[in-house]
């Protein structure tokens, strides 16, 4: 027997995780923060470890994805207390590539620190870190591809993105079988490595007109998403993602989507052609 719990059910990963899962039979639990719980739902806040640890009792594999937040090393030490207390025998963590609670960069620190605090439980986990998703460009960037030209503090620098559609499926087989994969860490990146401008050209290439790359400053860009009233500190974690990809830090491919799935990751093409009505 193995009852899985998926945390952020309903996001960019958790839809497609929850999909899959549903489609092969497993024994499914979902999280939701608020309301009246649904069949197969249950309720808590990552603020409750009381909540969480009723939530996670008979549970064995425990799918853990925390939102961006300024607590949300708070939010992971409450996780880690219930599924200790609530007998979890597995987490599968989705983290970040180049997670390192060492690193000079504030969004690769906040991750490794994160990964470190559910590393300490004692309970078998096994850390997914993603590169940066192909569906912010059907989401955040929606609006700058409609109007043909894409922003951003990349420079020249190259990222290895990948379809949320694969990360979902890489957690998938690790949910249903986390045995084999305990104290393991893989990196989840698409196939290729591609510069915002390559990006942009498999996008307008699906959508039938051109799209182009306009690269800012990092000064540029903090003035912008202060002016959007992203926090302080969410521009500050934002920033510290453009200088990680404009410094080349973000370009590296891994084969884990591969490895684990027996094929090759959805490619730039593929993604723009599935997503083109987000951008008509």
């Amino acid at each position: 027997m193995n009852r899985i719990l998926v945390t952020g059910a309903s996001g960019t990963i958790g839809t497609p995780l929850v999909a899959g899962l549903r489609a092969v039979g497993a024994d499914l639990l979902t999280l939701r923060s608020r309301g009246t719980p649904q069949a197969g739902e249950r309720v808590a806040s990552f603020e409750d470890v009381d909540a969480l640890t009723r939530a996670f009792e008979g549970v064995d594999t425990l799918f853990l994805l925390f939102p961006l937040v300024e607590n949300k090393r708070v939010l992971a030490a409450n996780a880690a207390r219930a599924a200790r207390a609530a007998g979890v025998r597995h987490i599968v963590r989705s983290s970040g590539k180049g997670a390192d609670p060492a690193s000079a960069f504030t969004i690769s620190r906040l991750q490794g620190e994160v990964d470190a605090i559910l590393a300490e439980t004692g309970v078998p986990t096994t850390f997914l870190r993603p590169g940066g998703f192909m569906q912010n460009w059907a989401t955040f960037m929606a609006s700058q591809v409609k109007a043909g030209t894409v922003y951003a503090a990349h420079g020249d620098g190259a990222q290895s993105l990948v379809d949320a559609r694969d990360i979902a499926a890489v957690a998938a087989a690790v949910l249903q079988n986390p045995v084999p994969h305990a104290g393991r860490t893989y990196t989840i990146t698409g196939g290729e490595s591609l510069g915002t401008a390559a990006f942009a050209e498999r996008v307008g290439a699906a959508i039938g007109r051109p799209v182009r790359y306009q690269p800012v400053s990092f000064e540029q860009a903090n003035a912008a998403m202060a002016d959007m009233g992203l926090s302080p500190w969410m521009v500050e974690l934002m920033d510290s993602l453009n200088r990680v990809i404009a410094a080349g830090w973000a370009a590296a491919v891994s084969p884990d989507v591969q490895d684990l799935l027996g094929r090759a990751p959805i490619d730039a093409s593929r993604f723009a052609s599935d997503y083109a009505p987000a951008w008509r």
